[in-house]
């Protein structure tokens, strides 16, 4: 499983931007600027500007219709100017572009999503299915298929790998991103650290308020772990109403040390969301139980990390009070339960 998710995301980082920047949903993020003729111009000038390698298509415009746009692409202008008897070049020389222009090209806003557009534009049939699309924004645009299949690609496995409410990843990658950095710092003076966090009576909230005000506050929780954690942490999504945080810390030679940083960070995250979500009742605002663990020098395994953390944030619920809670969570990290 590991394994795979490791192949998927190196893909992933190899993709249109990037798998962290698969926010790509509008065209306007794909598209770039389009070379624009009239239909009039001789076909021995558009010769010229194809025969830069970076021109995959050109848009043609009507001058005496200012609504009507066309394309052509260098598949196109290729199969032309050869002919079926290698005579298209002399024939076609100094005839208009507009006889070698496609007048139906697929032509989409801007803001259109990358998924239905790339959805639209392989349906088209035949030669049309891998045209360019033009992108009418205040001055033409073109994407190419390939691209937008790329980049539909890449939303998809990003969804499929963040949780749709909150938008961090959810548990399997997190596992993924814990056994990652637990081999990365086998060996060394780093201590590879787990926060949990619960949301504290969260099926009373749902049962008071409603789904739809739980669903605003997972989501805000998600929002402000997203952006703001310390650098080098991963926020994630583990279960329905619970959140994690990993992180490192390098060269920490001291238990006692290791373990006063590690609370720190899960007082920062707590601190981090301690304010109501704008938009709803502070009232529904809800607090929330916390634990972490962190490994011990040179060794780490995610699994018992987590089961080390899991262990603490149960102890943690089920204390009479958050004072005594928090007590409790210190005093299990200072005793040498490191989760390794």
């Amino acid at each position: 499983m590991h394994a795979d998710l490791t192949l998927l995301t190196q893909r992933l980082g190899n993709a249109v931007g990037g798998y962290k920047v698969a926010a790509t949903t509008t065209v306007a993020d794909l598209a770039h600027a389009v070379d624009v003729v009239d239909a009039g111009m001789p076909v021995a000038r558009l010769e010229l500007i194809f025969r830069s390698p970076h021109v995959a298509s050109v848009a043609v415009r009507d001058p005496d219709d200012d609504r009507r746009i066309g394309l052509v692409t260098r598949t196109r202008f290729t199969a032309a100017m050869t002919g079926r008897l290698g005579f298209g070049r002399a024939v076609l020389a100094r005839r208009g572009t507009d006889e070698l222009t496609d007048w139906g090209p697929m032509v989409v806003p801007p803001t259109a999503p990358v998924s239905e557009v790339a959805v639209r534009a392989m349906q088209r049939f035949d030669e049309r299915r891998y045209d360019d699309v033009l992108v009418a924004d205040e001055s033409w645009g073109v994407v190419s298929t390939a691209d937008l299949v790329r980049s539909l690609s890449t939303l998809l496995a990003v969804r499929s790998l963040h949780d749709p409410l909150t938008a961090l990843p959810h548990r399997s990658m997190a596992m993924h991103e814990l056994t990652r950095r637990c081999a990365e710092s086998a060996g060394t003076g780093a201590r590879v650290v787990v926060v949990l966090l619960d949301i504290a009576g969260f099926s009373r909230l749902n049962s008071t308020y409603g789904p739809a005000v739980g669903d605003i506050v997972l989501a805000g929780v998600g929002a402000r772990l997203a952006g703001g954690l310390p650098g080098g942490c991963q926020a994630a999504r583990t279960a329905g109403d619970e959140f994690a945080v990993i992180a490192s810390l390098p060269g920490v030679a001291s238990d006692q040390h290791a373990a006063a940083l590690v609370d720190g960070l899960r007082r920062d995250v707590l601190a981090l969301l301690a304010q109501p979500q704008a938009g709803i009742d502070p009232s529904a605002w809800p607090a929330f139980h916390s634990a972490a663990a962190f490994s011990g020098l040179g060794s780490a395994d995610a699994e018992h990390l987590v089961a080390s953390a899991q262990r603490r944030l149960r102890s943690a619920k089920e204390s009479a009070s958050v004072g005594g809670g928090l007590a409790d969570e210190l005093r299990g990290i200072l005793t040498g339960d490191l989760g390794v």
